[in-house]
């Protein structure tokens, strides 16, 4: 039997009086990948906002493993095992690669002073121990990629939420992220909710797709069951 980590129900979001979301009905299975694709403007930078509560939500739900959490905190969110990316990555520039690390374990609460995982960092991404030192500002955008996805993993979360994580990232290391998020999902068993655009990127690594146009969901399927035919019908391919 399935398990899923985290659902809506009917969600609808709106930014003052213009509505962004209409009606939106997803699932994401425990230890998958899954992946809203959809041209710009579409909504769905909107709903990983609205699943961390940036954004607030107007009518419908959002469970995660059983529970309705539509109305609860960020901070909340985050000590439930919850661990966002978002698009521009938002690592601290002045801070050093280690010090934008610890900064993921702020997410813990109480147990913020628990030992980083260093080893199990570094080994995924092994540029980050090279640089321990250096300013985030001083890396490219690829490596500030990697480290923003270590800034949440050292937290321990169940599920992670991803926006445009290949965004301005030359192809090797946005096949050394794909590799990464494999390894989350199918041997950490950690869910993964990716927003992406880059079809072969996503076709690597997903098992689930979700695409969306005018803040609806229009289409879905395993990656078995879609077509390039259908791709092209929603995204500028």
């Amino acid at each position: 039997m399935k398990e899923i980590t985290l659902e809506s129900n009917d969600l609808h979001a709106a930014y003052g009086q213009s509505m962004i979301l209409w009606g939106l009905n997803f699932k994401a299975e425990k230890g998958k990948i899954t992946t809203i694709m959809g041209r710009n403007g579409v909504g769905k930078t909107t709903l990983l906002k609205t699943i961390m509560s940036l954004v607030n939500v107007s009518k419908g739900t959002i469970t995660y493993k059983g529970q309705e959490i539509q109305t609860l905190p960020s901070f909340k969110k985050a000590t439930m095992g919850i661990g966002y990316v978002p698009q521009g990555r938002e690592i601290i520039p002045k801070l050093t690669v280690y010090e934008n690390i610890k900064l993921g374990m702020e997410a813990l609460g109480s147990n913020s002073k628990a030992k980083i995982p260093e080893d199990e960092i570094y080994t995924m991404f092994p540029i980050l121990k090279d640089f321990r030192k250096r300013l985030g500002g001083n890396l490219s955008g690829g490596q500030q990629q990697q480290l923003a996805i270590a800034r949440v993993l050292v937290s321990n979360p169940s599920l992670i939420l991803l926006d445009e994580p290949t965004e301005g990232i030359q192809p090797s290391i946005s096949q050394e992220i794909g590799e990464v998020l494999k390894k989350l999902a199918f041997e950490k068993n950690i869910t993964v909710l990716l927003v992406e655009q880059k079809i072969d990127f996503a076709k690597q690594i997903t098992d689930y797709y979700y695409f969306m146009d005018r803040g609806k969901m229009v289409m879905e399927g395993s990656k078995e069951e879609l077509n390039l035919d259908d791709i092209r019908k929603y995204l500028s391919v």
